[in-house]
């Protein structure tokens, strides 16, 4: 005689293919037809039953496909059995997607990311990972859970150590899914202090070096004197020694490069600058038999109605 074993209870995935096989013994077996809440499948075209008498429903939806599903075998005597399970479908976890595959902000700034859960049966799980560790409070981070579906991750202060990849992860019975999001933390630029030697005069050289111990790149640098563009007729060479220092060198010294000199360095995050004096002091002579080197000529200072102070081949 035919004889059905027991068929266990089915958790079957929202959107997946569920196969059900009746466990007949009793061979030859004639016939297996299927039934659902006592109605014969197949009743629609997603349910097919196999020569084996297996059934298939390709994808299986929750609310069309949960129920008892009862399978009865007969042999050729007319002979039957019947046997019958119960079939639980489940919806698994989807999510609202971040806005943007990508955030950059800036030192300091304020950050929050919201996950929302728009599909899926309950019980929930919902948890954040930053590069794939799971967060938590020694990150400087809050998570917030709105509600059985919303989750909210607060950065109050963002710092460089934020960069990263971030993760909503969602759990459910079916299936673990997750959004990211990448967050570029951009550092202002530091600028290294810089100045010009002391005692410099006419006829003689100079150069300084503008170097960013800090920041993150795109990074640009540029000079300015007294708060201007550098006036192309003034003579000073500026050289781009790599992406974080630039120099700034004037190989022949006059009065009118005395004055403040700014390097600005400019990244995503900030502009900055760094201000430097140059003094140039100037060649008084008062003699008809002056030296031909102007170099080996300098007065440092010229008391009022007082004659000038002049010093032949100061310089070593």
């Amino acid at each position: 005689l035919p004889y059905i074993r027991l068929i266990p209870k089915v958790t079957a995935v929202a959107g997946e293919d569920l196969h059900l096989k009746c466990p007949v013994a009793g061979y030859p077996i004639e016939e297996i037809h299927w039934e659902r809440n006592g109605r014969e499948l197949p009743d629609d075209i997603r349910q097919k039953v196999q020569p084996d008498g297996s059934l298939i429903i390709s994808p299986v939806q929750k609310t069309d496909d949960s129920g008892v599903y009862t399978c009865w075998a007969r042999n050729k005597q007319g002979h039957s059995a019947r046997r019958s399970g119960e079939v639980t479908v489940i919806v698994p976890p989807k999510l609202n997607p971040f806005h943007t595959a990508a955030l950059s902000l800036n030192v300091g700034d304020r950050a929050s990311l919201t996950c929302s859960v728009v599909k899926g049966d309950q019980p929930l799980t919902i948890s954040w990972r930053k590069d794939g560790r799971v967060v938590d409070a020694s990150q400087r981070m809050s998570v917030t859970q709105v509600d059985q579906y919303n989750s909210i991750l607060v950065i109050d202060s963002l710092s460089s150590e934020h960069t990263g990849n971030y993760s909503c992860v969602v759990r459910n019975q079916a299936a673990e899914v997750q959004t990211s999001q990448a967050l570029l933390v951009n550092v202002p630029p530091i600028i290294e202090p810089f100045s010009f030697q002391d005692g410099l005069a006419e006829g003689m050289r100079t150069r300084t070096v503008c170097g960013v111990s800090r920041g993150d790149a795109p990074l640009t640098l540029r000079w300015l004197k007294d708060g201007e563009p550098l006036p192309l007729s003034l003579g000073v060479n500026v050289t781009s020694l790599d992406q974080y220092s630039s120099l700034l060198s004037i190989p022949s010294l006059s009065a009118s490069h005395s004055g403040d000199y700014t390097c600005v360095a400019t990244n995503p995050a900030a502009e900055v600058k760094f201000t430097a004096s140059l003094m140039v002091k100037g060649n008084v002579c008062l003699s008809l038999s002056c030296p031909s080197d102007p170099s080996s000529i300098i007065s440092t200072y010229v008391p009022i109605n007082k004659s000038p102070t002049i010093l032949q081949n100061p310089l070593i």
